[in-house]
Order: C-alpha cells, then structure tokens, then sequence
C-alpha cells in the first residue's frame, strides 16, 4: 500500500455457522488476488433472512473464524455487527463502519447467488453506488430458495455495473447445513474445517 492512500477493506458478511475451508478459501482469495489489503470476515448475529433457531451463539461463531484465520495476517474476524441493532442489516453496518473508519475504503464481498438478491437488500442501490462489490460465483447455496421478482425492474443492479466486480475465485461447495447435520450424527468431517475450529466444536460439544 502507498503512504497516504486508504487501507481497502474487504467485508465478507456470513453466518459462519461453522466456518469452513470454503470460506476460507474465498477470503484468502480476495485477500491476495485483488487490490484489498485485508478481508475482514464480518460474523452476523442475526440475519434478516435466517432462522434465529439455527444459528450457534454469536461468540462461539466469532471465536471458530478467530481460530480458523489465526496464522493469516491478511484476514481478520469482525464482531462489528454484535452492538448494532438486529436484525443486521448490510447498509447500516456499512454506514457504521465509515463513520468509525474514515481513512479505509470498503468493499463488500459476495457470492453470486447473494448479487442475484441483492435487490432484495434494504438501500441496496446506495450500498452498490458507495462501495466496491465483489462477486465470486457460487454453484449451490445453503438454503437454496427462488429469487423474488423486482417489484420495479429499475431495482435490478446490472451485471455491468461499473463497482461491480467479479472475480474468478476456486469453489469448494461446502454447506453449513451439511456440516452441522454430519457432527449431530457423529460423522467424520475432517478436511472440510479447519483442524483447530474442528478442535473448537468437538472440546465444546457444539452442534451435537
């Protein structure tokens, strides 16, 4: 980074539910093949469009993505979301992190089937005018569900949007579901998370 210019933070917003190698693997991505200097991975309390009842405890998730990224000096885990009002939502957390953050440019990190919805998305028009938005592809997601129709087809953030940015990321497709069906019935998930978030689950009898 050049003296005097500002820090580009990448923000990658998730449940974390576990965090797993396929995470991991797209922060790591955007972390080192892009112009970001960090990848913040920004764990949700509450998303507007999850189950409350599915979700482990925000400071379990928090703590599983601080093991997983440990040893990677260009990721960090964020908690910024735990004070703000809930659910969370995208543009006040982004509003919040400019205010509090000044001197970083931020960006947002999102996979392809989150881009298709982002019309769904509270001021999304002002998030995509304000900030960078990172698309990776995505083949599958964890709760698969139509996309709603615009109710205005200006709604609709075009593909070519100029701060749209997509990006050729490797997928590994990994649902959280899966993982947190597998350790309830005792199955072995090792290579799919990381050995010490696996550590984590297993010493805290989590999602058993």
């Amino acid at each position: 980074m050049i003296s005097g210019e500002a820090t580009k933070i990448g923000l990658y917003f998730g449940a974390f539910n576990p965090v797993h190698l396929g995470h991991l693997v797209i922060a790591n991505h955007m972390a080192h093949y892009t112009e970001l200097d960090e990848v913040w991975l920004v764990v949700t309390p509450l998303n507007p469009q999850k189950k409350v009842t599915e979700l482990m405890a925000q400071e379990h998730r928090l703590q599983m993505v601080n093991l997983a990224i440990s040893e990677n000096e260009k990721l960090k885990g964020s908690d910024v979301e735990f004070d703000l009002p809930q659910p969370n939502y995208t543009a006040a957390t982004m509003r919040h992190l400019c205010e509090q953050h000044p001197t970083k440019e931020f960006s947002i990190i999102l996979g392809e089937d989150n881009f298709e919805r982002l019309h769904t998305w509270q001021d999304h028009w002002q998030l995509v005018e304000d900030h960078r938005i990172l698309v990776y592809p995505r083949r599958s997601s964890d709760a698969p569900s139509p996309i709603p129709a615009p109710s205005n087809v200006k709604d609709l953030i075009p593909r070519s949007h100029p701060n749209i940015q997509w990006c050729d990321a490797p997928m590994i497709s990994i649902s959280s579901t899966y993982l947190r069906d597998a350790i309830m019935e005792r199955k072995d998930i090792r290579y799919l998370l990381h050995d010490k978030v696996l550590n984590y689950i297993s010493n805290n009898h989590l999602y058993e």
